[in-house]
This record gives structure tokens, sequence and C-alpha cells, in this order.
């Protein structure tokens, strides 16, 4: 009985996307896997090298956030990867629909790949900013969450020049 490769589609893609980033086996290497499965395992965060094996073989699927640190490694979307549905780098998504600057739109991606601790005293403080706008600047006050953020208006601590 043949062995099940339940996750095939998932390996070859895998495969691809690590020769095409240059972690193809050595000429004398004596491998059935096209690839180096060192930096893969180093990359993953798998506890074994047969974790990597197994997820080049088709035989185990990575975890979320494994699978998001193999694909910004080899430079590919994770939609890619792990299902091989959606553009196969990012910057091959199509242009969105939105009205925004690509600075606007590339910030709001830099924020949203944060984890969320980061991002909710950035978006509470752009929500107070945005609600008070019409207050002077004295007005406005930060989150408690974004305390320690604000840096404008403190004074300068400059020690006196001491005369000799």
């Amino acid at each position: 009985m043949p062995p099940n490769f339940p996750h095939l589609d998932f390996a070859t893609r895998l495969i691809d996307a690590m020769t095409v980033a240059g972690h193809g086996a050595n000429a004398a290497s004596w491998s059935r896997i096209p690839v180096e499965i060192e930096p893969l395992r180093r990359e993953a965060g798998a506890k074994s090298l047969t974790t990597a094996r197994k997820y080049l073989e088709g035989l185990a699927f990575p975890r979320r956030h494994r699978l998001e640190r193999i694909a910004e490694w080899l430079g590919v979307t994770v939609e890619w990867l792990s299902s091989g549905s959606g553009p196969r780098h990012e910057a091959e998504r199509e242009v969105s629909s939105y009205d925004l600057p690509a600075e606007a739109l590339a910030l709001a991606n830099a924020w949203w790949s944060l984890p969320r601790h980061y991002r909710e005293p950035i978006r509470s403080w752009i929500i107070m900013a945005s609600i008070m706008d019409h207050l002077p600047d004295e007005s406005k006050v930060l989150p408690p969450a974004a305390r320690g953020l604000e840096r404008r208006r403190q004074p300068r601590t400059t020690a006196p020049l001491a005369d000799h």
C-alpha cells in the first residue's frame, strides 16, 4: 500500500519556492529531497529535521505561525504557499479599489502585520487624534495605552556646560 501524502500540493509549492530562493540541494547530495532541509528547519522554527522533512514530503503541514515565517523567508504569500490560491508574491496582488495613496496603503499593511499588543495603542492614538481634530494641540491627550509614545512638547534636557 503506497504511503498517504495528505499535503503533497503544499510540499510541491514549498520545494518550488525554496528552489527559486536558492535553497536547492547540493549536486553531490544523496537526499531524495531536491532542497536543503536545515535552512527550512531553522527558518520555520521546527524542533527537528524530521519535522522539516515531513513538510517537504507532504506528510505534515506547519502551524500558522510557522507557515507565516516560511512564507516571509521565501518571499511568497501565505495564501499561495498554503493553498495555491492567490498571487505567489505580494507585489502581484491586484491594485485595490481604495482611493488612497500608496504610502497610506503601505503604512496600513505594516500596521496590520504588527502583533496586536503593538497595534492597539497606535489605533487608539489615531482614533483619538481624528476625533479631537478640531481641538487645540494642548487639549489632545493620548489614551492610556499609548502613554510614552508622545514626543512633542517634551522639554529638552541639556546639562549646562561647566566653566573651566
